[in-house]
């Protein structure tokens, strides 16, 4: 009984074979031939001036067999571009004009326009956050004074495509902490949180020079600090320092170079080694007090003059300097998210966590009204542990007497 039940299985399992048949042109199984699939890995997003149509650039990447039998392949890039009254429309419009079926699961960043962020963000990404292939953890740029369509035309660098060139900079950031990458699922979060305000880090075109000739200049894109949005609308800017102040509210500084004075006025060049916020609310006498308080560490890198200043007069002088620029950088955003009542770095996320109940009270209906009354003291504890692999500076012994 048992080796008919067997016969039986193998027969069936023969026949099944049989039914499929050679090749990759499996449709009905929804398979695709790897040839026909056009590879996007970036999106940029603009509203189109003349009308309310919306215009969709995409960035895609193919791998093509190179020349000879050596088996060496080479990168190619295209630049699509399509019109639609939705994005939706438009990324269907592409069909019009190649012969591939978009795919989206190697999507790595979205560039928005200035006028397309201005617009409000929510019509524009609503479909990225539906579809089924494309990654939440793909990285959000928003594109200043100028067009994500002219950013990734323009955007690459010799032999560097756009989404390349991207990448240097999402991997880089970190050395200044002057911006930091948003993905989309933070962009969802904070926008479904009514009292957060969203920031998204920003690029720009900028010229660089290609030749030995100062003239000879083409374009190339840097990051920009930060875009703040009231909801989804694009709100303002915040630049370079005051983009850093963000950074240490949002508890998100790897690295960075502050520059101070010696007491003789030589510059020093401090290096961030770490850093920690906390954001501690107390309610005193029916008065909302949150106090920011930063932990720093930091080394000193470069000395710009012969002057010893590691004696404990010099070095405090030197920290001052320090406390006073994070301060600073600090207070500078939280006037501008009270002044713009727009809450950027998650004050009232640490209100909800410390009074939940008075929170869901009092404050969360009309946090917006509420943030510019918050009184904030910034407290900035910070050390210079090291000075590398010399401490005096060079030339420090000169007048020394053998």
């Amino acid at each position: 009984m048992r080796l008919l039940v067997k016969k039986a299985l193998l027969l069936c399992c023969a026949a099944c074979v049989m039914c499929i048949p050679a090749g990759c042109n499996l449709k009905y199984l929804g398979a695709t031939q790897i040839n026909k699939i056009e590879f996007i890995r970036t999106v940029g997003i603009d509203k189109c001036p003349d009308d309310d149509m919306v215009q969709i650039t995409l960035a895609t990447q193919r791998v093509m067999s190179g020349g000879g039998g050596g088996g060496s392949q080479q990168k190619q890039s295209d630049i699509l571009y399509a019109e639609g009254r939705t994005v939706f429309e438009a990324i269907r419009n592409f069909w019009n004009f190649t012969e591939k079926r978009p795919f989206w699961g190697h999507l790595e960043y979205i560039l928005i326009g200035e006028e397309a962020a201005k617009d409000g963000l929510l019509k524009y990404l609503d479909l990225f956050t539906r579809d089924p292939e494309v990654r939440l953890n793909l990285i959000v740029f928003v594109v200043k004074g100028a067009d994500a369509g002219d950013v990734i035309r323009l955007g690459s660098v010799k032999d560097k495509f756009i989404f390349e060139r991207l990448e240097g900079l999402k991997d880089n950031h970190w050395g200044m902490s002057m911006t930091n990458v948003v993905s989309l699922m933070e962009v969802m979060y904070i926008l479904d949180a009514e009292y957060l305000s969203l920031y998204i880090p920003c690029v720009k075109l900028s010229k660089h020079t290609v030749g030995p000739d100062d003239n000879d200049k083409g374009m190339d894109i840097t990051l920009e600090g930060f875009a703040v949005f009231e909801r989804d609308r694009l709100a303002g800017f915040l630049e370079r320092e005051m983009a850093r102040g963000l950074n240490w509210l949002r508890n998100k500084i790897e690295s960075g170079i502050i520059v101070v004075r010696s007491p003789e006025g030589g510059k020093i060049s401090l290096e961030i080694i770490e850093s920690d916020r906390k954001l501690k609310p107390a309610i005193k006498d029916g008065e909302l007090f949150i106090e920011v308080e930063i932990d720093m560490t930091g080394n000193i890198g470069e000395i710009g003059s012969s002057e010893n200043i590691f004696n404990g007069m010099g070095l405090d002088y030197v920290k001052d300097q320090m406390d006073k620029i994070i301060k600073d950088e600090v207070g500078s955003v939280i006037k501008f998210a009270q002044e713009n009542k727009l809450d950027v770095f998650a004050a009232g996320t640490a209100v909800l966590h410390k009074y939940p109940d008075k929170w869901e009270d009092a404050y969360e209906e009309n946090w917006s009204d509420i943030l510019p009354e918050v009184k904030f003291d910034i407290v900035v504890n910070s050390q210079i542990p090291r000075t590398y692999d010399i401490k005096e500076p060079i030339g420090s012994r000169a007048g020394d007497e053998d």
